[in-house]
């Protein structure tokens, strides 16, 4: 009988080691692969804000061209203008008075604007004289 309690002894604690032994190196294998994933992450994060600075780069480059061809469309437009009534165009605003009426109207809607909102608004500012109400 005494070899008997002997063995089952023996025998629970090879699996009491055997289940510590599992813990422990789920536990490892758990470290590593959140390890591993926080680096996977810091990885994604430097390329999305990569991503986001070429983006916004090309944007406002974008944003540049299409304020020199608006600039140009206008100029054409108001020669056109010139030629086909035979007396000179409306004096159009300067580049520094369109800038202040944007920077108004972005202040007036109180957060910053993408250009394209700015410029819009810009545009109905200056399309309606001020203290004027629809």
């Amino acid at each position: 009988m005494d070899h008997l309690m002997l063995a089952s002894t023996a025998i629970d604690v090879a699996a009491v080691l055997l289940l510590g032994f599992l813990v422990l190196r789920s536990g490892r294998v758990r470290d590593d692969a959140l390890a591993d994933q926080r680096a996977t992450l810091e990885t994604l994060r430097g390329d999305l804000a990569h991503l986001i600075s070429e983006a916004e780069e090309r944007t406002q480059v974008l944003d540049d061209a299409l304020a020199s061809r608006e600039r140009r469309l206008r100029g054409l437009l108001a020669e056109m203008g010139r030629y086909e009534t035979g007396r000179p165009a409306p004096r159009e605003r300067d580049e520094r008075e369109s800038e202040r009426v944007g920077e108004r109207t972005a202040a007036r809607a109180g957060s910053r604007l993408d250009p394209a909102e700015a410029r819009l608004l810009r545009d109905l500012d200056v399309r309606i004289p001020h203290g004027r109400t629809a």
